[in-house]
């Protein structure tokens, strides 16, 4: 064989070998591109789930907040309609006739063992409660109190004011206003 017909299969030879590694190349690369879109789409679709999870979240706490604020409203509203209840209670109490009250009153201190036992009443209440007491015991005014009375005895202490009866039917109540606050009974 010539030189030339030697350098001429060299060449070949070394084409050969050049297109085959040309080849093994471009499919390696096309091997390595695939995976790298396949791990783009992985991370891509990764990310677009945990996006949609944390959208999803924050949509079910905004919820979860508009809700509660709601409430907090309904509440708030349900609990002044209450304390408006309990106020005209008390008027409706201050608007009772006189003769009504010292009825009342009287037959709430008849049942009563009133020696040396002291009623506090409301200013200028006084001689109206020495006249339902009879002279069974004192009768002291007590600014502090709005209206009914306060019995203190060495065996008792006995409390018939305006706040305490309304503390008593707000006691009393306590369910109804429950249910009608929370839904519940508490």
């Amino acid at each position: 064989m010539s030189a030339e017909g030697l350098k001429k299969a060299v060449l070949d030879a070394a084409r050969g070998e050049a297109d085959q590694i040309v080849v093994q190349a471009r499919s390696s690369a096309e091997t390595v591109r695939k995976q790298a879109l396949e791990q783009a789409e992985r991370t891509a679709a990764s990310q677009l789930e945990h996006t949609r999870q944390q959208s999803a979240q924050e949509s079910q706490q905004a919820m979860a907040e508009r809700e509660r604020g709601i409430r907090l409203e309904t509440l708030s509203a349900k609990n002044q309609l209450l304390e408006q209840a309990f106020k005209r209670a008390a008027e409706a109490f201050h608007a009772l006739p006189l003769d009504q009250l010292k009825n009342q009153y009287r037959s709430e201190l008849a049942a009563l063992d009133l020696q040396d036992a002291v009623v506090h009443v409301p200013h200028r209440a006084k001689a109206e409660f020495e006249s339902l007491v009879g002279g069974r015991c004192q009768v002291a005014e007590n600014p502090s109190l709005d209206a009914g009375f306060v019995v203190e005895h060495r065996d008792f202490r006995l409390d018939r004011s305006l706040a305490a009866r309304l503390e008593e039917l707000r006691t009393e109540l306590r369910t109804q206003v429950a249910e009608l606050l929370f839904g519940t009974k508490k």
